[in-house]
């Protein structure tokens, strides 16, 4: 929980920041990111390429999937978790966008199919939730570490990928990061607290003595 409260307080004082004015760095590595797609068309293809596979909404139905999976295979509170992490996150990010109403930093360029508010990157929270609700919440602990792996080189090219468009400015993929660490941190907190009560002898035998008054009440 301690993790998901320091990104919580990371997103909030970032979008003050944000909301007060111009960040440090973030124009300068901006306008270099937009001047190298400009001069090597063929990378930004590939860039755009990403930019329409990883649209949040197919990002998000991936999770749900997950969720579906891990549900049938019997991890049922674990799936919930997750499922209410997608759920807010989802509506969180355009919320937040809508509130800061922050500029692109460069649709002038053509580059990208992106509008609307800059802060923070929708892909970039869609894609690292997902990344971390599969590996926290919904495959067997054995395989954390193989999925975080593999999700790092996907949340580290979708970063790349919205800076290097001009789609966002380097601060709105660490409020993507944060905001998505805050959620699944929280989600994963609930899941383990809940699986830690349902595994208490008070509850079993609770759970017990409500199937035997259940079958009192037939007889």
């Amino acid at each position: 929980m301690r993790l998901a409260l320091a990104c919580a307080a990371g997103f909030a004082a970032l979008t003050v920041l944000v909301v007060v004015g111009e960040v440090p760095g973030d124009g300068a590595v901006s306008a270099a990111a937009v001047r190298a797609a400009q001069a090597d068309p063929g990378l930004t293809r590939v860039a755009q390429v990403v930019e329409a596979v990883t649209q949040p909404v197919w990002v998000y139905l991936a999770g749900f999937v997950g969720v579906v999976a891990a549900h049938r295979a019997g991890r049922r509170r674990r799936a919930r978790a997750a499922l209410l992490a997608g759920a807010v996150a989802s509506v969180a990010s355009p919320v937040v966008k809508a509130l800061t109403d922050r500029p692109r930093p460069a649709l002038e360029a053509g580059l990208t199919t992106a509008s609307g508010g800059s802060f923070p990157s929708g892909h970039v929270v869609a894609s690292t939730t997902v990344v971390l609700v599969v590996a926290v919440l919904l495959v067997p602990r054995a395989r954390r570490g193989a999925v975080l792996a593999v999700g790092a080189v996907e949340v580290a090219l979708v970063a790349v990928d919205r800076v290097w468009l001009g789609a966002h400015w380097p601060t709105d993929v660490l409020g993507g990061w944060l905001l998505a660490g805050a959620l699944v941190g929280a989600a994963a907190w609930w899941a383990d607290r809940s699986e830690r009560d349902g595994d208490r002898p008070g509850a079993a035998l609770g759970a017990h003595r409500g199937g035997g008054g259940g079958a009192g009440g037939h007889r």
